[in-house]
């Protein structure tokens, strides 16, 4: 699995959504096979830190989001300030970390619409809120899973650093590739729900 590539696993009556690029992306893959009886959802992906406490390489869930992208608001109908995942999926995947001895990392992100675009005001002032990690689709499939009712589980591995304010890449790292396969490829191989 190229650590690019999207990928959408149906798991009968679930969806292991993989590396998707961003919340439109995201939630077209989803609307596509919702119709079809989908009743969970785990987003495996990759998020920037923004906080020293993560680093390339470290899995990190959150237990909420805040949107600072546009499809939210589509599924909300509001611009929500934070969201957290519905269903108790989050709950079984953190028990699934810990039965595995697969350490983790909690806390809130913000998915954003234009990565690269983290100015130094816009990193203070996420950091300010508490945010620790940015992605670019977690506020938008947990509005999603609320509007639908459908639960959702989150489960990131860090592969980018911005908390210093300068941009650590970690796509190609040894560390985020073993991280990778230690983490991902068990719940693919072997869905906790």
């Amino acid at each position: 699995m190229g650590l690019s590539s999207a990928k959408l696993h149906y798991l009968e009556d679930q969806a292991v959504l993989v590396g998707s690029l961003g919340a439109p992306a995201a939630i077209s893959s989803l609307e596509k096979i919702r119709l079809a009886g989908l009743k969970k959802i785990v987003l495996l992906s990759y998020c920037g830190s923004l906080s020293d406490s993560l680093r390339i390489g470290q899995a990190f869930v959150p237990l909420r989001a805040s949107s600072d992208e546009g499809t939210s608001v589509h599924y909300s109908g509001t611009k929500m300030a934070t969201i957290t995942p519905p269903g108790r999926l989050t709950t079984k995947l953190l028990s699934f970390l810990r039965r595995n001895s697969l350490p983790f990392h909690t806390g809130a992100i913000v998915s954003t619409d234009a990565p690269y675009r983290e100015t130094p005001t816009w990193l203070r002032k996420m950091q300010k809120k508490g945010l620790v990690a940015v992605d670019m689709e977690a506020s938008a499939v947990f509005a999603f899973g609320y509007f639908y009712k459908i639960a959702v589980a989150a489960l990131f591995l860090v592969s980018d650093e911005l908390f210093s304010g300068r941009w650590q890449n970690g796509l190609r790292s040894q560390e985020l590739e073993q991280a990778t396969l230690k983490y991902f490829k068990p719940l693919l191989d072997k869905p906790l729900l």
